[in-house]
């Protein structure tokens, strides 16, 4: 069964997207940090993309992306051209030399992608790229399935089409973040939902969404079903809370449409927007209060946050966010790269 929501950390979200809040003190190859502990590479060495191998000591104290990385906009490559609001356009094959491959070629398809945005995101190991994978398809299967059978991917579809469907994945009414206001656009009540390779949620967080819904194009209600209304025809999705904010979120298929960059269904800006927007305000969140925490345990908490939307003072995580966080790891080990994790587990 994946997780398929964030649950509580979208509105403190929304809130730091409102204010253009991001992060961007150093990482793992750029840090200002010390402690006194050994951290998870200590005595093995890191690879990174680039097969610089580092000492593997010394500890971190970072928010996930190097110093000078650009928290809106490509620093070049794949990405160059990439924004939150011009979108992003691009082939997200895997290279001939891939980091992060699973050698499972369709656990692979995005990895052109993922490589770019963590380009953009400044990060420069290989492990952050594979862990935020295993992430992926702890959330959304990785491979692109349309099915109503929720069993399959614990929710609606799979993959880049993957929508979070109620107790299946864990929402209940009216789904995250949402609100059981009649809709102003619809006229009726429209729950809320997660997309995506990593389910993210415009209601909770903003993304993906047009201020105006364009000319010639429909707006489909998500009414309060489960499983919503999907086809390559729509375009648009209304929900009770996103109509409220003003906002229709973007669910164009077709790539020949310009309205594709910004579409949540769209592979290349799913990530972009996760990677190079996202994980900085996540990561800062769910940091803001523990302190002495090794890179990785920072790197656990910041993902176990993305479930939870529970901030800890403690390094040490507990309960659904622990979980998520040993089935990501499980999910490396059993399923994508079928190898030890090589760090300490959370």
């Amino acid at each position: 069964m994946f997780a398929r929501t964030v649950l509580g950390h979208a509105p403190v979200t929304l809130a730091l997207l409102a204010l253009g809040c991001t992060s961007s003190a150093p990482s793992a190859v750029a840090d200002s940090g010390t402690d006194s502990g050994d951290d998870s590479g200590a005595g093995r060495g890191d690879t990174g993309l680039d097969g610089a191998t580092d000492s593997g000591t010394g500890a971190h104290s970072d928010s996930g992306r190097d110093a000078g990385a650009a928290p809106d906009g490509a620093t070049g490559g794949l990405f160059a051209n990439c924004s939150l609001d011009a979108g992003c356009i691009a082939d997200c094959s895997p290279p001939a030399s891939d980091p992060i491959a699973t050698g499972n070629a369709s656990f692979d398809l995005y990895d052109g992608c993922i490589l770019a945005a963590m380009q953009v995101a400044g990060m420069t190991e290989a492990w952050q790229g594979q862990l935020l994978k295993s992430q992926a398809y702890n959330e959304s299967g990785i491979t692109p399935v349309v099915t109503t059978s929720t069993g399959m991917c614990g929710g609606q579809n799979c993959g880049i089409w993957a929508i979070s469907a109620g107790s299946i994945s864990g929402d209940s009414p009216p789904g995250p973040c949402g609100s059981s206001s009649t809709d102003p656009f619809t006229g009726q009540v429209d729950y809320s939902h997660s997309y995506g390779l990593f389910q993210s949620t415009p209601a909770c967080e903003g993304t993906f969404q047009q201020k105006s819904l364009p000319a010639g194009y429909t707006c489909t209600p998500t009414t309060t079903a489960d499983v919503i209304p999907f086809s390559s025809s729509i375009t648009f999705y209304c929900e009770s809370a996103t109509s409220a904010m003003g906002g229709y979120i973007d669910a164009v298929q077709d790539k020949n449409d310009p309205l594709y960059a910004t579409s949540i269904f769209n592979p290349a800006y799913e990530l972009y927007v996760y990677f190079d927007h996202s994980w900085a305000i996540n990561f800062q969140q769910a940091n803001a209060g523990a302190s002495g925490c090794t890179q990785m345990q920072q790197w656990y908490l910041s993902l176990a946050y993305w479930l939870t939307g529970n901030a800890t003072s403690s390094c040490t995580l507990s309960g659904a966010g622990l979980q998520y966080v040993q089935t990501a790891i499980s999910d490396y080990e059993t399923v994508l790269y079928n190898k030890t994790w090589p760090y300490p587990a959370p």
